[in-house]
């Protein structure tokens, strides 16, 4: 079973994908636009996805910001009957951007990438943080 990473814009949705559990993969970048969670939820069955994991900034100060990540997550899992599970973005654009500059590619052509890059950064923070546990667990 597939996981699969969402960076959630105003404009753009960044997806990033998972099969092994172990690595993300870049993936698509959907327009914020028309029924998205229609979209995510027909890219979940194409996938064979059981998991999103969505990104939400933890330090957000707007209550109402932070809302709509919630409001989205628990849309997203009554429609798809998938498990949602928020995890940390914070700086996943800045690390994306830094590892796209370090692959050669200057500002304009990261730009139109970055989002499903973002999210891969956040998919492979919540794999690694999985990993760890499991490891932990006897």
């Amino acid at each position: 079973m597939s996981v699969i990473g969402i960076d959630l814009g105003a404009r753009r949705i960044g997806i990033a994908v998972s099969d092994s559990g172990v690595v993300a993969t870049p993936h698509s970048v959907l327009r914020n636009e028309g029924d998205v969670v229609a979209k995510l939820e027909r890219l979940a069955r194409e996938l064979d996805a059981a998991t999103f994991v969505l990104g939400i900034p933890r330090r957000m100060h707007a209550s109402s910001s932070e809302e709509k990540f919630h409001a989205f997550a628990d849309t997203l899992r009554q429609r798809t009957c998938k498990e949602v599970v928020l995890w940390d973005e914070s700086l996943s654009t800045v690390e994306a951007m830094e590892q796209l500059r370090a692959a050669g590619r200057n500002r304009r052509e990261a730009q139109k990438d970055i989002d499903m890059h973002a999210a891969a950064v956040i998919l492979q923070s919540w794999l690694d943080a999985r990993t760890r546990e499991q490891r932990r667990t006897p």
